[in-house]
């Protein structure tokens, strides 16, 4: 073979072996982003969940209303990402049932933009659902407590 050849040859091999060591740079790089995505998954899962329980706490000390704390814990139940995460509908009635009267209510400043009739009005409409579905919303929140309380972080 002449020298042409060889110095193809090696050309070759090592445009070759650059592409091959910049391809696994760029697979280990892919494999690092996937498990910072995951890690960054697993703290906001754990930090709904530490909310979620002391919420729950809140809620079962009634030191925080049922109706807001139904809220609260709805949308943060909403937000978790968990493989075996049960539907929230099913599993917790109570808190759906009273995520369901408040939703559309107005709150902090939106609230004050009403008159204060609509605000009594829809004030009375909440604390009777509050008191119709206590019963439901506590055993709801126990239910959370049991299932979420050894995830608790510190």
């Amino acid at each position: 073979m002449s020298w042409l050849w060889w110095i193809l040859l090696l050309a070759g091999a090592a445009i070759i072996a650059g592409l091959a060591f910049y391809a696994g740079r760029l697979l280990l790089l892919v494999r690092m982003q996937s498990q910072q995505a995951e890690q960054t998954k697993q703290k906001k899962n754990q930090y709904l969940i530490d909310s979620i329980v002391l919420i729950s706490r809140a809620m079962q000390a009634e030191q925080c209303e049922l109706s807001e704390g139904a809220l609260r814990v709805w949308v943060l139940l909403d937000h978790l990402e968990l493989a075996d995460k049960a539907d929230p509908v099913t599993e917790y009635p109570g808190i759906c049932q009273m995520y369901e009267v408040v939703k559309d209510m107005p709150t902090h400043k939106a609230r004050k933009q009403h008159d204060k009739a609509h605000i009594r009005q829809l004030d009375k409409i909440r604390e009777k659902a509050e008191v119709d579905l206590k019963d439901f919303i506590l055993a709801d929140v126990e239910k959370l407590l049991s299932q979420y309380r050894a995830q608790v972080s510190g």
